[in-house]
């Protein structure tokens, strides 16, 4: 008997099976066509029946020419807004100012407002032209007027030459003076005269120096007029003007100056003066600050920052005002442009 029961379980199992299966099927076969009728009719009632009108007019509507208009910027007139890019705008005294625009109203003047804003420099601070952002001394308003270099790199800075500053003229006022002598054949009295001097190194004494010469005869004394000239002719002369009519002595000495080349005439008891300019320059670069000269027209000198460089003094007329105009020379030559240097103002 017992060796039955794995056959009854069996049946039993199969019996189970079978009822489950018969409850099931039939159920999931209706679904599956509800499904079906359901997913027809959905299809239809939101497209509806289609028509070669209907497909005509989607095909047109889909090929249609459509343009992006961009909107404009409430109180910039004409002012596009890119759909891909922002406009940066400054609101000043109620009033929208686009930094970009070339004829917006400069909110720092004379920076541009592009400028400032392309080189990281905030408009809005009221220090902004005065701030030394990178320290290479120079502020941002001397970027910007020195060649607009970028004032957060302390390796782009205007040149040097814009921090010289002409602080000071000297001069060394120099005279002839014909005071005695008619006779070819005998001695001239010429007199050198250094009427005042204020370059460095200070003149040796006397300022005063009298000469008994002969024609021919190479004169001077004073420091850079040593034997610089020498009398060639003489010419015996009068003219009216003396008490009760009587004419006074006007003669005249050829003088030859070895320096220029040429001859001058130099008349009894009239100086002739000559005057040497010597320009002082202050090098006013924070760090680096110095007083440089004087210098005298041919004359040049270095800055620190600037080793390889010469700067050589080619015109110097006696004023401030007018100024010491400057040579710069480098390793490739002297510059395009002459520098001039006035009185509180650079490289003008």
């Amino acid at each position: 008997m017992n060796k039955h029961y794995d056959k009854i379980i069996l049946v039993f199992v199969v019996i189970v099976t079978g009822a489950l299966a018969a409850v099931w099927i039939p159920g999931y076969l209706g679904l599956k066509t509800k499904f079906q009728v359901e997913e027809k009719s959905s299809g239809s009632a939101l497209f509806g029946k289609a028509s070669a009108e209907g497909i005509q007019e989607t095909i047109d509507h889909l090929q249609r020419d459509v343009r992006w208009v961009t909107p404009t910027l409430e109180g910039v007139p004409q002012k596009p807004l890119p759909l891909t890019r922002s406009i940066p705008i400054w609101v000043q005294n109620d009033k929208e100012i686009d930094l970009l625009d070339p004829d917006a109203p400069q909110i720092r003047p004379p920076l541009d407002n592009s400028w400032a804003l392309k080189n990281g420099e905030s408009v809005g601070r009221n220090d902004l032209l005065t701030l030394d952002e990178d320290k290479d001394g120079y502020n941002t308003l001397e970027e910007f007027n020195g060649g607009k270099t970028d004032p957060g790199d302390p390796e782009s800075h205007p040149s040097y030459s814009t921090k010289l500053i002409l602080s000071e003229i000297k001069e060394d006022a120099y005279a002839l003076i014909y005071r005695t002598g008619d006779n070819p054949d005998g001695e001239f009295g010429v007199r050198e005269e250094a009427t005042r001097y204020e370059a460095d190194p200070p003149r040796v004494p006397p300022r005063r120096k009298s000469h008994f010469l002969k024609m021919n005869t190479d004169f001077g004394n004073h420091p850079g007029h040593e034997d610089r000239y020498k009398i060639t002719a003489f010419e015996k002369k009068t003219a009216p003007g003396g008490a009760g009519g009587i004419p006074v002595p006007a003669h005249l000495l050829t003088i030859a100056d070895k320096t220029s080349g040429k001859e001058f005439k130099l008349e009894y008891k009239k100086p002739k003066l000559e005057t040497i300019y010597y320009a002082v320059i202050d090098f006013q670069l924070p760090g680096s600050e110095s007083k440089l000269g004087p210098f005298k027209v041919g004359e040049s000198f270095e800055l620190s920052t600037e080793p390889d460089v010469k700067y050589e003094i080619i015109e110097l007329q006696g004023t401030l005002e007018k100024g010491v105009k400057l040579r710069k020379t480098g390793p490739d030559g002297a510059s395009p442009q002459d520098i001039t240097v006035s009185a509180g103002k650079k490289n003008a």
